[in-house]
């Protein structure tokens, strides 16, 4: 005897994988792939040491970071900045906080400066050592590390609905497919629901049971002698 085939198993492995495996790779790589692309720039930049000169290439706006995590009503080191004139360049301090980890070290934006042309400019930020990137690099920190990280978010939450529903269509699947192999062996060997070999269909044997009610002397009584 040929038992139904049992269904639904591809579509349950298949939903686990992309509930246990796919969703949370995905979900990973888009944080790993954002915060490193994002943060890189910021990691590659050199250290300057209190009072130490970072080179400045052309005019554009410049961003302090400085080292350390500070708070919302926690002060910020204050940054002087010596053009390489020798005058003082001024420092916005701005009013948004910004601060950053990664690679265990923690970054703060202490303000930032027009450097007016291209030269050495001397940073001492309150005896912290700081690093300085074009602000547009720093304010484009944000986009690299939200785009990926967005991306991989949004696959990994696709993959594990879609992996929910898989993973119940086979399970009923499963279910209702056990069933069915069940009620063919019962049919095969003969367990009540089904016929097996050599054994006669359930109820009374013909002839027997109850008879239709008769008089006697009637014509039609098929008992009458």
């Amino acid at each position: 005897m040929q038992l139904p085939k049992r269904r639904g198993l591809a579509l349950t492995i298949i939903g686990a994988i992309l509930m246990l495996v796919i969703a949370p790779t995905a979900a990973g790589v888009g944080i790993w792939k954002g915060v490193s692309g994002g943060m890189n720039s910021v990691s590659d930049a050199a250290w300057i040491e209190p009072g130490g000169k970072t080179h400045v290439t052309g005019v554009e706006d410049q961003t302090i970071l400085v080292e350390g995590r500070y708070e919302a009503g926690e002060p910020l080191p204050r940054c002087t900045v010596t053009g390489p004139d020798g005058r003082r360049v001024a420092v916005d301090t701005g009013t948004a906080r910004l601060s950053m980890d990664w690679g265990g070290t923690a970054y703060t934006r202490a303000g930032t400066f027009d450097p007016g042309s291209t030269g050495d400019y001397a940073i001492d930020c309150s005896g912290h050592r700081a690093k300085v990137l074009s602000s547009s690099v720093a304010n484009d920190v944000a986009r690299r590390v939200l785009v990926p990280l967005g991306i991989g978010l949004g696959i990994g939450v696709l993959a594990f609905l879609a992996g929910v529903v898989l993973l119940i269509v086979g399970i009923i699947k499963l279910v209702n497919s056990g069933r069915e192999r069940n009620q063919a062996r019962a049919a095969a060997a003969g367990w009540p629901g089904g016929y097996g070999p050599g054994r006669p269909p359930y109820g009374p044997p013909q002839g027997y049971g109850a008879q239709p009610p008769h008089k006697p002397g009637d014509p039609d009584d098929p008992y009458a002698p």
